[in-house]
């Protein structure tokens, strides 16, 4: 009798933890998903260094300026608007794109991409908020990094 008894409280044991186990899976997966990298692409221009910025949902950041790469950390909460903006945007490649005068010296394009996503550029003035936003949360994020994009260094 003693070992259907412990047999029954096995078998209640396993059934009750399954659902934790698949439940923390399901996590696990999910927390894969958000770790994915947004990335800032700058093109350059004649007077300025092309640069390529990965940032994180945690804020740590890596990038390339000049050929030179390096690391750095921005504040959460310029992390999280970037990426709730990101959101917002969905589908990157939908967003209108309107193009404008760009100076040959220090004309840029900037793009945001994610997920498989790539915006247009995003540089040039838009009536739509979402564009404006990734704009501003690109801009935020190279200050905040602190890096030049001068050749003249």
């Amino acid at each position: 009798m003693k070992l259907f008894a412990s047999y029954k409280i096995s078998l209640a044991s396993v059934l009750l933890t399954t659902p934790l186990c698949i439940f923390s899976l399901k996590i696990l997966a999910q927390a894969a998903i958000l770790q994915e990298p947004a990335i800032i692409i700058n093109s350059g221009s004649t007077n300025t260094c092309k640069y390529n910025i990965s940032v994180l949902p945690s804020g740590k950041a890596t990038y390339t300026v000049c050929n030179t790469k390096g690391t750095g950390e921005i504040k959460l909460n310029t992390a999280t608007k970037l990426f709730n903006d990101i959101s917002a945007a969905k589908p990157l490649s939908k967003l209108p794109y309107r193009s404008c005068p760009k100076s040959v010296s220090f004309g840029t394009s900037t793009q945001v991409n994610y997920s498989g996503q790539k915006s247009p550029d995003i540089s040039c003035p838009s009536n739509d908020s979402k564009v404006t936003n990734l704009y501003n949360d690109a801009k935020s994020i190279q200050e905040e990094l602190n890096f030049s994009t001068s050749k003249n260094l």
